[in-house]
């Protein structure tokens, strides 16, 4: 059974980004963890918000069981020695098969350093670890660089779930057509699904992928 590790930078990123992923895997019984590199508190319109209780309640709906949050504060990753950041994902033992975390073309600084930090992880050694990325709603756009997918998930089963674990966040939640609402995410995920033939899909880009891992998403 393979390690499959979700690397986020913020509490919320689960939800927004491989939401439908996530709790597929988690139905197929995957052997699935989530980090975080944060510490989950962020600044709301002036108010202090720790949205880590919200990611409790999401990754309950999402079926993880395996859930660390590293402490990094919000928004300042760059301060950090890159290093120590892929250190403190090491030091869980968790040893990923595969890593999917954010895509290099968001806007978020953190999010661009969350995928250096997966990229430290899974650099060749005695095991092998692929990547795939995925695009939080609207963080490409903004940055005016394309998301590239090339890997498509059904997740029509699934759909329910993401937007469920995203409404635990109640501050973050927005009205349509903001990128930050239920509307928006269904209607992404019916985007995706357009194009790739499926009710409802999420995307991700494949920095790389090994032979061994193309199994993933098959039931055990």
């Amino acid at each position: 059974m393979l390690n499959i590790l979700f690397l986020v930078a913020h509490a919320d990123d689960e939800a927004l980004g491989p939401g439908g992923l996530i709790k597929k895997l988690t139905k197929n019984k995957s052997k699935v963890k989530l980090i975080v590199l944060s510490d989950g508190k962020i600044t709301v319109r002036n108010k202090n918000v720790d949205n880590s209780k919200h990611l409790e309640k999401s990754a309950k709906i999402l079926g993880i069981r395996n859930l660390s949050l590293l402490g990094y504060k919000d928004q300042i990753f760059e301060k950090y020695p890159i290093s120590e950041i892929a250190n403190s994902v090491l030091s869980h033992n968790f040893k990923p098969d595969i890593i999917i975390t954010h895509s290099k073309s968001e806007l978020n600084k953190d999010h661009s350093i969350t995928l250096e930090v997966a990229k430290i992880i899974a650099r060749p050694q005695k095991k092998k670890c692929s990547i795939l990325s995925f695009d939080i709603p609207n963080n490409s756009f903004n940055n005016y660089k394309k998301f590239h997918p090339n890997f498509f998930v059904d997740i029509s089963k699934e759909i329910k779930d993401k937007i469920s674990a995203f409404r635990k966040y109640k501050n973050e939640i927005q009205k349509y057509p903001h990128p930050y609402s239920v509307g928006s995410l269904e209607l992404i995920a019916k985007y995706y699904g357009f194009l790739s033939g499926y009710k409802y899909a999420e995307a991700y880009e494949i920095v790389k992928l090994y032979e061994d891992h193309l199994s993933f998403l098959k039931k055990n």
